[in-house]
């Protein structure tokens, strides 16, 4: 079983389709990734078409001809497109045909939301490009939230749509020992973008930190990182790690901290973090939006809060006690090892692959 997965390979979607390529390293089975964007996360085979990036985020593949020709040369059994690609996704429906194979499309950004610029934007390409996709075997949500939006807004079949959740692997992302301590240590990773709220983060950080110690590690790079440098450049509460390219040291920083946030304004359609901290044994605090509320649960693996409400996040931050967390991220970690595992990632999208191979009228529900 040959399997070619288009993508973008930026943001989210590269370490989706890289945990899928590492599961089927494993067991041995031929996989093609096809990346629209530059590859920047862990070295693997990848076939890059020239392309360019439009605004930081939109792939524009050249020469699409050139991926066709990659495709033949690969012969796959199955074309797993990943939507958003870019250019890509005008192309899929013409690969499907021509390679006369099936298609599997996940999707991985929220396609009905319209609050922030984002937002309206996958919207709108969504639209665009939904025709592309009508013949595909399977549409993969992978959220509830999404799952509806494909229902509602791409009117789907419910019979053609497969839910499925993503899965992190349990030995990179893994807890360490407590040690008693009275710095409430948080963590972010992500984006340094509007979208994502860590401009919010960092003021409630820097309000908290006048009644209670505290430190924000700050993971990632993005267009509001030189602002917010330059705004708390001095501020002993304020870590700005960079961007990590190993998941190893991420997961390090995920263990050591005592609350990892995600403060996200937008509809995000699901989230790696909560899988990756929880499996570290930290717990999330969440915005309630999006994929979110799938993943974490109030008052158990975390706490989840308004979505631009800096109000309730700080009261959080301010009243949690540190070891109550440390509690709520072994039962965090319970949960990835019970259903979000890289194993049973993998072992979801094999039996995905085998039904739409021997049996593609009849496509069998999976979470």
């Amino acid at each position: 079983m040959k399997i070619a997965h288009i993508h973008s390979g930026v943001r989210g979607i590269a370490s989706y389709a890289l945990n899928i390529y590492r599961y089927f390293e494993q067991i041995n089975q031929e996989t093609l990734v096809v990346s629209e964007a530059k590859w920047t996360k862990q070295a693997i085979p990848v076939y890059e078409p020239d392309s360019w990036l439009i605004g930081g985020i939109l792939p524009w593949a050249k020469h699409p001809d050139e991926v066709m020709e990659r495709l033949r040369e690969f012969q796959p059994d199955i074309i797993h497109h990943h939507h958003p690609s870019g250019r890509l996704d005008f192309s899929i429906e013409r690969f499907r045909r021509e390679l006369d194979v099936p298609l599997i499309c996940t999707f991985h950004m929220s396609v009905g939301s319209k609050k922030y610029m984002i937002d309206k934007a996958m919207n709108g390409f969504f639209n665009l490009t939904k025709s592309k996709f009508k013949n595909a075997t399977c549409w993969v949500a992978i959220s509830k939230f999404v799952k509806r939006q494909l229902e509602e807004i791409g009117s789907v079949p419910k019979d053609r749509i497969v839910l499925l959740y993503a899965g992190v692997n349990p030995e990179i992302f893994k807890p360490v020992e407590y040690t008693p301590h009275d710095t409430l240590e948080i963590t972010f990773v992500g984006q340094i973008t509007l979208e994502k709220g860590i401009d919010m983060l960092i003021n409630v950080v820097q309000e908290l930190s006048a009644v209670r110690k505290v430190r924000l590690n700050i993971i990632g790079n993005g267009t509001l990182k030189p602002i917010l440098m330059k705004k708390t450049e001095g501020d002993p509460c304020i870590n700005w790690v960079g961007f990590l390219k190993s998941p190893q040291e991420v997961s390090q920083f995920y263990a050591n901290s005592d609350v990892t946030v995600l403060p996200v304004r937008w509809d995000e359609a699901f989230s790696y973090i909560p899988l990756e901290t929880m499996a570290s044994g930290t717990p999330l605090i969440a915005s309630r939006c999006g994929g979110n509320p799938e993943t974490v649960t109030d008052g158990e693996t975390g706490f989840l809060f308004t979505p631009g409400k800096a109000d309730e996040l700080y009261d959080i931050l301010r009243k949690v006690e540190i070891p109550q967390l440390w509690d709520m991220g072994q039962k965090g970690r319970e949960l990835i090892l019970k259903r979000h595992t890289l194993k049973l990632f993998g072992d979801k999208y094999k039996a995905l692959y085998e039904n739409v191979l021997a049996d593609p009228e009849h496509l069998q529900q999976i979470d």
